[in-house]
């Protein structure tokens, strides 16, 4: 086997950091704060002061909190404090009954059947920003990191509002990129100090939204007036009702969905499509792999949702881009009662954390884990592997909603531009990750767009 590249990746240090390095560091990015030790341990502590958390890389623990247990584990309060300011109670920071309520809500709006209507408009969201590429000269550079984060945000527009998609997109972008850089947790939050110390920050933080908001606003009392068949998400949380009450979504309720599906639903897919390409600029092999592959399963046309099925080893690379950068780096719950955990007591009240950044790279769990080696996710390999060793959507009931979603489309996306065109890194840009709300490149991804030939296989879509 060849030697693989190295990869972008913090430097890793050994022994602790001292805390005012370690909170410098936390708030510009926590995966940088996880030094040698973090891969090798099944479980260990961190103390800040007289705060305990435990980080949790053991699969069987991981179950234990994420499954077995679950109803013991909430969202951790530091995370409710950097997330409800921007997200309110929407799925993604309720808990209890609330959250079970809001799932069986929105469950149909993510099912088999409206998948396949969501398909087309994923890969007419494509083709119009690959008729966009085409204008450009040849050996163009692009930012691809924002690229993705563009056509992920145009793909959820037109699922959610249809006929306004575009007037939304921008002031989503803007809201969510200064939610993004401004969200940083500090040492009252690791502390677990009163939020009421913090209620200008926490102010600040709503203002962000501020415009977002009264766009939903007129659009939710626009469309609960109207008696049409819903067409679009944001009509289906407005008709949908609980199967077991019969009672729908307040309007407040339904901007908390619409903002969690916005955040989660085009940023997540969008930097697991950015360390994709990445990778594949770093291992022409496995990316000649995929060439070959689409040639094959599509000839060059557009990807059907039918097609997916075939495409076995673009969604091995996606989902070891996945394991390698995982969008959703850190999950934190906190403990309602006393619990054990990898052979640990729990206390009342203390913070767990998963960190998907340690658990996909454990030196216990994975050979080579810092290799690009899509290969891992083939079936027969992927069968003896301990399920919650791999968690890029989360696991348990809370498991991403949106995981096929976002899976459809990312590989809807990948298939379109690879049969189009190689992305080559800039030769000298630096690639950091860092980890802020998701797993972000520091710097963007300044790539080279390479137009692949007739010969390749492809044709223009049709």
């Amino acid at each position: 086997m060849t030697d693989s590249p190295v990869l972008a990746a913090p430097p890793r240090f050994r022994g602790r950091l001292p805390l005012l390095r370690f909170l410098r560091t936390v708030r510009d990015s926590s995966v940088a704060t996880y030094g040698e030790h973090a891969f090798e341990r099944e479980v260990f502590e961190r103390r800040i002061l007289w705060q305990r958390y435990l980080v949790v890389n053991a699969p069987a623990g991981v179950q234990r909190v994420l499954l077995d247990n679950a109803d013991n584990y909430v969202k951790s309060r530091i995370a409710k404090r950097l997330l409800e300011p921007g997200l309110g109670r929407g799925l993604l920071t309720s808990d209890g009954e609330d959250w079970r309520r809001q799932r069986r809500i929105m469950a149909p709006a993510f099912d088999h059947r409206s998948l396949l209507a969501y398909a087309p408009m994923m890969a007419e969201a494509t083709a119009v920003m690959l008729e966009r590429w085409d204008r450009l000269p040849r050996g163009a550079t692009v930012d691809a990191a924002a690229e993705m984060m563009r056509l992920t945000l145009a793909i959820i527009a037109r699922a959610m509002f249809s006929t306004d998609a575009e007037s939304v997109s921008a002031v989503v972008e803007q809201a969510v990129g200064r939610y993004q850089v401004e969200v940083r947790p500090n040492l009252l939050d690791l502390l677990g100090a009163p939020e009421r110390w913090q209620l200008r920050r926490s102010r600040g933080w709503h203002e962000i939204f501020k415009e977002f908001d009264g766009l939903i606003e007129r659009l939710i009392r626009r469309e609960s007036a109207g008696d049409a068949q819903p067409k679009d998400l944001l009509q289906r949380l407005i008709a949908a009702r609980d199967s077991e009450t019969g009672l729908g979504m307040s309007a407040e309720e339904v901007r908390d969905q619409v903002v969690t599906i916005f955040m989660a639903g085009h940023e997540t897919t969008a930097q697991a499509l950015t360390w994709t390409w990445y990778l594949l600029s770093q291992h022409p092999r496995e990316e000649a792999r995929v060439h070959a592959e689409l040639a094959s399963v599509l000839g060059g046309r557009t990807p059907r949702f039918e097609d997916l099925a075939s495409l076995r080893y673009t969604r091995m690379v996606f989902e070891e881009a996945m394991r390698l950068y995982p969008p959703a780096h850190t999950i934190s719950r906190q403990a309602l009662a006393e619990d054990e955990v990898a052979g640990r007591p729990v206390r009342k009240g203390s913070t767990v954390f998963i960190v998907p950044w340690l658990l996909h790279r454990h030196r216990l769990l994975w050979d080579r884990p810092d290799a690009f080696e899509p290969e891992r996710f083939a079936p027969e390999r992927a069968a003896g592997r301990h399920r919650f060793a791999y968690i890029p959507f989360g696991g348990g009931p809370r498991i991403c909603i949106g995981a096929t979603f976002a899976m459809t489309e990312a590989l809807i996306i990948l298939a379109m531009l690879a049969q189009r065109y190689r992305l080559r890194l800039v030769p000298g840009h630096p690639v950091e990750p860092v980890g802020l709300i998701t797993l972000r490149p520091r710097h963007g991804l300044r790539m080279i767009l390479e137009r692949r030939s007739p010969e390749d296989g492809t044709r223009r879509f049709g």
